[in-house]
């Protein structure tokens, strides 16, 4: 690879990393909100995070890897979502 393209690929992988640490963090805030009952708070969280992973998956393309990580976590996200949404139902 060039440097400069090399270079670009590092910082691509970097930022890529860092929305997928934080997308991780606000899954786990989102979970630990809904243990709390607290179904607005951790769906604001997951929509957070929803974006997150979203942009990581931008980097993924961009990189042409796989980003299997990436789809597993949007997984839990989603997974989650259906929980609170379930749970906001049962209730009213």
């Amino acid at each position: 690879m060039i440097p400069n393209e090399l270079r670009i690929s590092k910082m691509i992988s970097a930022e890529k990393r860092t929305f997928r640490t934080k997308a991780e963090t606000k899954k786990k805030s989102a979970h630990e909100k809904m243990q709390q009952g607290d179904l607005k708070g951790a769906k604001q969280d997951l929509r957070d995070a929803r974006q997150l992973i979203q942009d990581a998956l931008r980097n993924v393309r961009k990189l042409g890897e796989r980003g299997s990580s990436e789809r597993t976590i949007q997984d839990d996200i989603e997974a989650l979502w259906r929980r609170i949404t379930t749970e906001e139902n049962s209730s009213v």
